[in-house]
């Protein structure tokens, strides 16, 4: 009867060892899952942390768009002191009219005034039109003097005959010799002002001559259909 009861109580205390037990593991297990959501929750906010600051600094780095205003310096030239450099700026004054402005200037002392430059070997009221606003001369001076002294004197007998005459007409001088015709010949051809015939004689120049009436083509403000209609009256001869 005592061994009975000291198997019995054996066994009691062995239940309630492994109730414990259990217990005990059940504890520790829920600690686990709560310290693995612990760090879980902390992993999160760390990485939200870590994009936030990556999209901080993207927006830090990012350029700054700075407009800068572009400004345009307006050409303006005393034609008694430029060099052919120059005035080679100026709308439709290429290296020969620049050559001719500064010759012109050589041999005549000074410009009196800026409308004296229709006087120069090419260029006319067109191109004149086009540069006004870009060049001067200090003090000008305007005179009739010479030209009241030209009415005093005597016509001769071929003066009042050239006044007489009609003008040349293009079947008057055709073909025109585009190696040795002037600004004045060239602006009877179709589709040729002043500013035409003198990119024409520029041309001439940078070519040394023209070896066929095709090179026309090269002059830049004449199209094809243009020299097309410019062959029959020219040649290089």
């Amino acid at each position: 009867m005592p061994k009975n009861r000291s198997k019995e109580a054996i066994l009691i205390i062995s239940a309630g060892i492994m109730l414990a037990g259990s217990a005990v593991w059940r504890f520790a297990d829920g600690y686990r899952n709560e310290d693995r959501e612990a760090v879980i929750i902390t992993d999160s906010a760390e990485a939200s942390t870590v994009v936030s600051s990556v999209y901080t600094t993207k927006a830090a780095a990012a350029p700054t768009t700075v407009k800068i205003e572009s400004t345009t310096t307006f050409l303006l030239l005393d034609i008694n002191s430029a060099t052919a450099e120059e005035l080679t700026q100026l709308s439709g004054i290429g290296e020969h009219l620049a050559a001719e402005i500064v010759a012109y200037r050589e041999e005549h002392g000074r410009f009196l005034n800026i409308e004296e430059l229709m006087n120069v070997s090419g260029i006319g009221e067109a191109t004149f039109a086009n540069i006004r606003e870009h060049v001067y001369v200090t003090d000008p001076v305007y005179t009739n003097a010479v030209t009241t002294e030209k009415q005093t004197e005597p016509r001769t007998e071929a003066e009042t005959e050239a006044e007489t005459e009609p003008p040349l007409t293009l079947d008057d001088v055709a073909p025109i010799n585009i190696n040795t015709a002037d600004v004045e010949t060239l602006v009877l051809l179709p589709h040729v002002d002043e500013d035409t015939a003198a990119e024409i004689v520029e041309l001439r120049e940078r070519l040394g001559h023209f070896s066929n009436t095709y090179e026309l083509l090269y002059a830049e403000s004449l199209k094809q259909p243009e020299v097309a209609d410019i062959l029959e009256y020219v040649t290089v001869d």
